[in-house]
């Protein structure tokens, strides 16, 4: 994990098993983000997934990842009587994050 000039944190993301410049991973462990509950007619947003990821990586980074492949987002419903017939739905985001392994000296 690095951290950019303006102390951000930079992760790379991969929808994807690896990475593109196909760099050997050493895998740490699944994280999970979930969004909040909204009803099933409102459509989610992209400022919504956008901070799925955020706290995906924030995750990530408490376990020192350099990267989180394999994202996937998973949309989980509910209809409750108790609040009458609303359905209910909400985005829970997964990933597994990684560490870069490191080139062994010769």
């Amino acid at each position: 994990m690095r951290r950019a000039e303006n102390g951000r944190t930079l992760m790379k993301i991969s929808f994807s098993a690896g990475l593109d410049d196909g760099r050997d991973l050493i895998p740490i462990g699944r994280v999970m983000a979930i969004t909040r509950w909204r009803a099933a007619a409102e459509p989610g947003t992209e400022e919504e997934r956008r901070a799925a990821i955020g706290t995906l990586v924030r995750e990530a980074a408490e376990y020192e990842a350099d990267a989180v492949v394999d994202v996937r987002f998973e949309v989980d419903g509910v209809k409750g009587v108790d609040i009458q017939g609303v359905v209910l739905q909400r985005v829970i985001v997964t990933g597994l994050a990684v560490r870069f392994a490191k080139a062994e000296a010769a």
